[in-house]
């Protein structure tokens, strides 16, 4: 399933780029636009990835026993 999911994802994302004639300056754009559309429900990671790489950096100063 999960490759199944993956190609469906890769597919979505060239269609996207092919759209846009794979111009990243224009796919860039049209990724932004769609970010502000009213009521759709965003998810940002960056804190999550922050806390994580946090931990990881504190984990990294404790002695081994």
């Amino acid at each position: 399933m999960a490759d199944e999911s993956i190609k469906e994802l890769w597919e979505i994302k060239d269609g996207i780029a092919g759209e846009h004639g794979y111009d990243m300056d224009a796919l860039i754009a049209h990724l932004r636009t769609r970010r502000r559309v009213k009521d759709q429900q965003v998810v940002d990671l960056s804190a999550l990835k922050r806390a994580a790489e946090q931990g990881a950096s504190a984990d990294a100063d404790k002695p081994r026993r």
